[in-house]
This record gives structure tokens, C-alpha cells and sequence, in this order.
């Protein structure tokens, strides 16, 4: 039991609570070119204030929380309220600094471009 000062009577006396939302590792595709690598990850009824994506250490963390927005009484329900969480490695010749997101009807796509020094270049010939 939690003896901590800073917490009410109330609080201390409440059992440990436990996470009643399921946690869902979304579906992705992935995708690479000359210039970067692009996840793209299905992630229905997540907004765009309740997604976090992070990359820390090598690893792009992708975090979301769908809720319920009840418009009148359930009558079925196949899309409850769940969390979203998948973790990817990150290729060291990711340029970090460049990494972009957009959020669309659902879908989230993760641009990671490669840095400028990995990239393919085609060197010109001058005439001469």
C-alpha cells in the first residue's frame, strides 16, 4: 500500500487500478525509396490531439487512444475505446531532425528521411 504524504485518504485507501482499455499494435505498411522511408499505419478513430510519436535512442514509438463518442444509445459495437502502441527500430542514417507526420481519415503516414550523405546521387558529366 501507497503511504505517500502528497496523496489524500482517499487515494491511499484505493486498490491499484488496472488499465481496462485494450492496447492494440496497429497494422502497417512500410515503404522505402532513394530518399526515404515511409510507415503507414492504420489507426481508426484516433484524432490528432490523442497521438504521440516519439523517437528517442533508435526507436520511433507510435502511441493513440481511440474513444468513444457516444451520439445516442448503443445499439452495436465493434469499435470500443483501446489504445494503439508499436515500436520501430530506426536505421542510424535517418535524418531525425526532418522526420514529418500527417494524420488523414484514419491513416497515419511517418516520413523518415534519409539523411542527404546515404542518399543515392547521380553525378553529371560535362562536356568538355
Amino acid at each position: 500500500m501507497n503511504t505517500d504524504k502528497s496523496l489524500t485518504k482517499h487515494e491511499q485507501n484505493v486498490p491499484e487500478r488496472i488499465q481496462q482499455r485494450a492496447t492494440l499494435t496497429p497494422p502497417v505498411d512500410i515503404y522505402e525509396n532513394d530518399k526515404e522511408i515511409m510507415v503507414v499505419a492504420d489507426i481508426p478513430g484516433v484524432n490528432r490531439d490523442s497521438l504521440k510519436i516519439n523517437i528517442e535512442s533508435g526507436e520511433l514509438v507510435i502511441e493513440g487512444c481511440r474513444t468513444q463518442d457516444a451520439k445516442g444509445a448503443i445499439l452495436a459495437e465493434m469499435y470500443e475505446a483501446c489504445d494503439y502502441s508499436r515500436t520501430f527500430k530506426v536505421p542510424e542514417t535517418i535524418d531525425v531532425q526532418k522526420i514529418d507526420a500527417e494524420l488523414k481519415n484514419g491513416v497515419l503516414t511517418i516520413h523518415l528521411p534519409k539523411a542527404a550523405s546515404v542518399r543515392p546521387r547521380v553525378i553529371e558529366v560535362k562536356a568538355g
